[in-house]
């Protein structure tokens, strides 16, 4: 019996051995297929015919998963200080918050776990085999190598194998490849090296029958197959963490390591100096929950799930919180043709005529650019497409058949209604299907007059072949070797364009013709009919706002490159002055050396490429500093979906293996959408940035006040628990607020940020450290005003500190305007949520000062009149002095 490793040898060359080496290798037989026994031991050495499932995270690990964070241990640590010394309130209310963080991120991790559960649908099918020979139905996941398939339209292909026998065998293998087109399939045996779009002999798993029968010889199964490779490769990509979670985790890191070297030092300070112990860890707790914006990790996931939010009504479904905000980091995308930049669906393009300049068609009317329509040549080339056509129209004119077919159809039936239906009940009298030997199809039709009209198309050499004739301006003239050498180059050309060419030639005669065989003979050759999948409608403008966003557009397909670069000019997606040498890279040109991005950075276009080499491309482009999004929509697709920064697949015409790995999923497949999505990403990081300037500067101000205070009068301004209060209340609300503010409309007239820029610019930090300082003046103001001028107790001194600093916060919500707006009309007074914020802030400050339970809790004495008047002052003096800064300094 075979081993694995000369399975796998076989597999890499199948499709250059003959029909017979194959069979031998398997040691099977075309007639019998394999006996009982010998498919018990390739049962047990091969195993089963399904895919690897990659073992997920358990319930268990999500959970402690969202626990290993330095933020998390900080706080554990100061709730556990509290326990040890009795602060059970304090405790409590800061294992609250652990858990609020920790539910959260496990339920995020929960919905997006998911990456390989539905490639396994792929196994779900039955094929019929010959096993002992007996033509039988099996389930697929019996298969084995050397097993014998027979197929047919319709049926899904369950493994790889190698042709047999092919009959007007045509097989979609866009979810491997990205070819838009049925492939034709044979039995010849290739002599040279392919990609696995060019292997016409070989049938591959995951791919589609839509068209003829065939038989082939199974040798590859499971994670030995193109999928089951395509497979492992998805598992071997680990996701890496965003460049937000990143930027976050470094921010949150600083902070942690500065706010422990202050309360290392103020605690040694203190007890050289013989503090109460209990006074020193009540400060050194303090300190930790100033310093750390503890809401900062919900506002960022409430921030973007409402941008994800807003981007489900804009049809873009985002399943990654973090992927909202990478979306507007995005500097390149990876884009494939089919589908995304095209409309995945054949279209008439140009006539081309003898003597006669091409004719171009606009899809969106089907009119071709023809003053005359009586055309002769023209009014030929319509009849032989209705005649010579096995293809149908549905009444809403959707087709069944031949892509090329229905488009022919669909174009005849919009521009002569009644001419079309003339034709179609014209009554065939013979038939010749298409045979990819001959690359032919043809008809005789009996017309209502008697006459036997013959009508043919197929490949230019083909009909060229077949005529004798040629029609010109109306006049039948004999073909002569300079026509068809004339017609042979007319035909690479629009090959080179990327069109799919048919040619058409017809014959007229008085008798039905006696060889059936051979009635396709000493045609007229009528013309050629070139085809395009036509760009999408919105493409063209959406590239262009990329190009304005500073954003690459780049094309990655595994079409053929002519086609490539023809959709590439169409829809704009490189200039002329781009439009070099470079502009087009062919896969078998992508080696190891040139995946560099020097090599390749002034490409647009990358043509019959590999799963493997997207992978490579993805690469080099992130290795230099790019944040790349992937999209896709097929098998092919997902490695490369899971290692780009963004993977985005198509939702209407994407596999579900794709949309299971990608971060972002099109509802409508529009590229339009992707510019939403990137629109929305911008938005949401300037938002996240103004709240993590408000959380910094004011939580600043709160180390300054207690260091101030701890290290001069050696006593506490603000309680631990009055802080976590007040945190969480600033830290959420009107954090939350202003995350989910609509942001700058002209966010995609700008360059894309530097991915390597952090979260705060040198600038932000200027602004938190001023608006820091300012803060700290006046409150500290009011509680020296009261320690030392009212001279009231510590209790009532700590709540006008508190209530000073809450209402400053509240306030400071304002102070973050951008300095070229107006002053009272600007995205923060214009924002509903930041009012709704606030009032509720208020509120509950409120509630917990005359409510007598809360009052106890939070250490909450009565305040009289002269106390209140002073906290009004201290609270809103901040918000004056930074409005006027901002009205002379705009960048402030």
């Amino acid at each position: 019996m075979i081993s694995k490793k000369e399975l796998s040898d076989l597999g890499k060359k199948a499709y250059r051995r003959s029909i017979e080496d194959v069979i031998d290798k398997l040691q099977t037989s075309a007639e019998k297929g394999l006996d009982e026994h010998n498919i018990e031991q390739r049962q047990q050495e091969f195993g089963k015919n399904q895919l690897e499932e990659k073992a997920g995270k358990s319930i268990l690990s999500m959970l402690l998963g969202q626990l290993n964070n330095p933020v998390v241990y900080l706080l554990a640590a100061a709730a556990g200080v509290a326990f040890i010394f009795g602060d059970i309130p304090e405790a409590i209310v800061i294992i609250v918050v652990l858990l609020v963080n920790t539910i959260i991120g496990f339920w995020m991790e929960y919905q997006a776990k998911k990456s390989m559960e539905a490639i396994k649908k792929l196994d779900k099918t039955e094929i019929t085999v010959l096993r002992s020979g007996e033509e039988m139905e099996i389930d697929a996941i019996e298969l084995v190598p050397g097993d014998i398939l027979k197929i047919d339209a319709g049926d899904l292909i369950p493994a790889d194998a190698r042709l047999i026998e092919a009959n007007e065998l045509k097989i979609d293998e866009a979810a491997l490849t990205g070819e838009s087109v049925p492939v034709d399939k044979s039995t010849e045996t290739l002599d040279s090296e392919k990609q696995v779009a060019d292997r016409k002999n070989t049938i591959y798993k995951g791919t589609a029958v839509t068209g003829g029968t065939g038989k082939a010889v199974v040798f590859a199964t499971a994670m030995y197959t193109e999928v089951g490779n395509i497979s492992a490769m998805v598992q071997e990509q680990k996701e890496e963490e965003t460049p937000l979670t990143q930027k976050l985790n470094k921010l949150t890191k600083k902070l942690i390591w500065v706010i422990l070297a202050i309360s290392v030092a103020f605690f040694i300070f203190g007890y050289l100096t013989d503090k109460d112990l209990y006074q020193l860890v009540q400060t050194s707790i303090a300190w930790a929950i100033a310093a750390i914006p503890e809401g900062l990790p919900i506002v960022a996931s409430i921030a973007l799930a409402r941008g994800m939010y807003r981007l489900s009504k804009k049809n873009v479904l985002v399943k990654k919180l973090s992927a909202v905000e990478t979306l507007g980091e995005t500097t390149v995308i990876f884009t494939d043709k089919t589908g995304t930049l095209t409309e995945n669906k054949l279209s008439v393009k140009n006539f081309s005529f003898p003597q006669s300049d091409d004719l171009h068609v606009k899809w969106e009317n089907y009119q071709p650019e023809i003053e005359d329509q009586e055309n002769q040549n023209f009014q030929e080339l319509f009849n032989i497409s209705v005649l010579a056509n096995d293809a149908s129209l549905e009444e809403d004119n959707t087709g069944n058949g031949d892509p090329l077919e229905i488009a022919l159809l669909q174009f005849c039936s919009k521009l002569d209604q009644q001419l079309y239906k003339q034709n179609k009940e014209k009554k065939r009298i013979l038939h010749k299907p298409f045979d990819s030997e001959t690359m032919t199809m043809g008809v005789a039709s009996k017309t209502e007059g008697g006459e036997i009209y013959i009508a043919a198309k197929g490949s230019t050499d083909a009909i060229l072949e077949r005529s004798t004739q040629i029609l010109e301006g109306g006049e039948i003239k004999e073909l002569n070797e300079q026509n068809r050498k004339q017609w042979q180059e007319k035909n690479d050309e629009l090959s080179e364009d990327g069109l799919r060419v048919l040619a058409f030639g017809y014959r007229k005669t008085e008798h039905k013709p006696d060889n059936e065989d051979s009635f396709l003979e000493q045609l007229c050759f009528a013309g050629l009919i070139g085809f395009i999948d036509p760009p999408r409608e919105d493409i063209t403008p959406s590239i262009e706002a990329c190009r304005k966003a500073g954003i690459k557009v780049l094309m990655v397909t595994g079409d053929h490159p002519g086609t490539a670069k023809n959709v590439g000019q169409t829809v704009h997606l490189f200039s002329k002055e781009e439009d070099n040498k470079n502009v087009v890279v062919h896969g078998k040109d992508l080696n190891e050396e040139q995946l560099n991005y020097e090599a390749i950075k002034d490409s647009f276009v990358f043509s019959r490429v590999a799963p493997r080499q997207k992978l490579q491309l993805i690469e080099a482009y992130r290795k230099n500093g790019e944040i790349v999004a992937m999209t896709g929509d097929g098998v092919n697709d997902a490695p490369a979906l899971k290692k780009a920064d963004i993977g985005i697949a198509m939702g209407q015409r994407g596999t579900q293996v794709a949309q299971e790995v990608a971060d972002v999923v099109l509802k409508d497949d529009s590229f339009e959408s992707i510019v939403k999505a990137i629109e929305q990403g911008r938005i949401i990081f300037g938002n996240i940035r103004r709240f993590v300037v408000y959380q910094l500067s004011y939580h600043l101000s709160e180390i300054l006040i207690i260091a101030i205070m701890s290290f001069t009068l050696f006593t506490l301004p603000i309680l631990p628990l009055q802080l976590l209060l007040l945190n969480l209340l600033s830290d959420v609300f009107p954090a939350l607020a202003l995350g989910v503010g609509e942001g700058d409309k002209n966010v995609l007239e700008q360059p894309p940020k530097d991915p390597k820029e952090p979260v705060l610019l040198r600038k932000n930090w200027l602004q938190i450290i001023s608006y820091g300082i300012i803060i700290t003046a006046s409150v500290s103001g009011a509680y020296l005003y009261s320690y030392f001028v009212l001279e009231q107790s510590e209790s009532i001194n700590n709540n006008i500190a508190f209530f000073s600093l809450a209402f400053t916060q509240f306030l400071h919500v304002f102070n973050l305007r951008e300095g070229k707006e107006n002053m009272f009309n600007n995205q923060v007074t214009r924002n509903k949520f930041i009012w709704m914020a606030l009032i509720l802030c208020f509120a509950i400050v409120f509630i917990a000062y005359f409510v007598p339970v809360f009052a106890d809790v939070f250490s909450f004495e009565r305040l009289n009149l002269t106390s209140w008047v002073l906290i009004v002052i201290s609270s809103i003096t901040p918000l004056i002095i930074i409005q006027l800064i901002k009205e002379f300094k705009k960048d402030f």
